[in-house]
């Protein structure tokens, strides 16, 4: 699964209604206004960096 579909998924399922992932949702956002923002490259690591955040919760 790539990054974009990660925070597709959890966007899609959750919105921005729940703490833990609201972060991954504006991620997805941020998809989709790439030619605006960032680089794909630069969303896609900070999107590892909250995944890996997430699974070392407790």
């Amino acid at each position: 699964m790539t990054p974009w579909e990660f925070t597709f998924r959890v966007h899609r399922r959750y919105g921005l209604e729940l703490p833990l992932t609201e972060r991954l949702a504006e991620l997805d956002d941020e998809y989709d206004i790439l030619e605006y923002g960032r680089t794909s490259t630069l969303i896609d690591a900070e999107v590892t960096a909250e995944a890996h955040r997430l699974a070392a919760r407790p």
